[in-house]
């Protein structure tokens, strides 16, 4: 069986779309824990995680655009992140 060599540019694509599919799992997760902080009476806790998820949604628009300078998403990505 003969082993595939990517080239750098179809690592970028997998690890672009892998970092994107990783950010969007924590977000939601961080979500989840703002709200039990919240609903603990700690509503600064809740507001400073909440500020977390901005940064990293405008994280990952940087991370889009990038992966668009470079082709968009690798067509043999198929690794999903399970937490």
């Amino acid at each position: 069986m003969t082993e595939k060599h990517y080239s750098d540019l179809e690592k970028l694509q997998v690890l672009l779309t892998h970092w994107l599919q990783h950010n969007e799992s924590h977000g939601s997760e961080y979500l989840k824990w703002a709200e039990v902080a919240r609903e603990g009476g700690h509503a600064i806790t809740a507001e400073l995680i909440e500020q977390a998820v901005e940064h990293l949604k405008k994280a990952d628009e940087s991370l889009e655009k990038a992966l668009e300078s470079v082709g968009g998403p690798s067509q043999e990505h198929h690794h999903h992140h399970h937490d």
